[in-house]
């Protein structure tokens, strides 16, 4: 009973002095927090639909994957969501992630988010694939706040991010939609 108490004090101990445990909390608590904002969950699971729609199914190999991909679709949303928080906790601070999320809460906000959903969709339909300029232009982002200056700043890094991290959880949707 002793070492137990030893080892949760210690443990404490080291909590404590490690605050970057609290942080990761607060960032990914504030990256869920935008992704609401956003309304990104519902936005995926829009554009899925939307997708699904237009499928090809003139082949037994198009009907197939098509039918594959509508058994995915019901999970693209969370799974889009969850992947980019995760991009989204390691790439900003929770000020940053406050400041985007005050930003895009507000008209001006969501006219941009408008935007740039258009231009991504736009430029997947062209089949030239989405491409960085296609999501958000940090010079977009007001420059009169030094909290989301510091977000722009780090958007390329996030960015890179975001794509990993989506191109790891959707390989097989990938694969489906790629394939010839």
């Amino acid at each position: 009973m002793h070492r137990l108490f030893i080892a949760a004090v210690m443990l404490f101990a080291a909590l404590a002095a490690n605050p970057s445990l609290a942080q990761d909390k607060a960032t990914r608590a504030a990256a869920e927090k935008l992704m609401t904002t956003i309304g990104l969950e519902k936005r995926v699971e829009a554009i899925t639909q939307l997708y699904l729609n237009f499928l090809p199914n003139g082949t037994a190999a198009e009907q197939q994957r098509a039918a594959d991909l509508r058994q995915r679709a019901p999970t693209a949303g969370p799974r889009f969501r969850g992947a980019v928080v995760n991009a989204a906790a390691t790439s900003y601070t929770p000020a940053e992630l406050g400041a985007l999320d005050a930003y895009f809460a507000s008209g001006e906000g969501q006219r941009l988010l408008t935007t740039v959903l258009t231009r991504a969709v736009l430029g997947a339909s062209q089949k030239g694939g989405v491409k960085a300029s296609d999501i958000l232009r940090p010079e977009e982002l007001p420059l009169d706040n030094p909290a989301l200056q510091a977000a722009a700043a780090k958007y390329p890094s996030f960015e890179t991010r975001a794509r990993a991290e989506l191109q790891r959880e959707f390989a097989q949707e990938i694969a489906l939609i790629t394939a010839r």
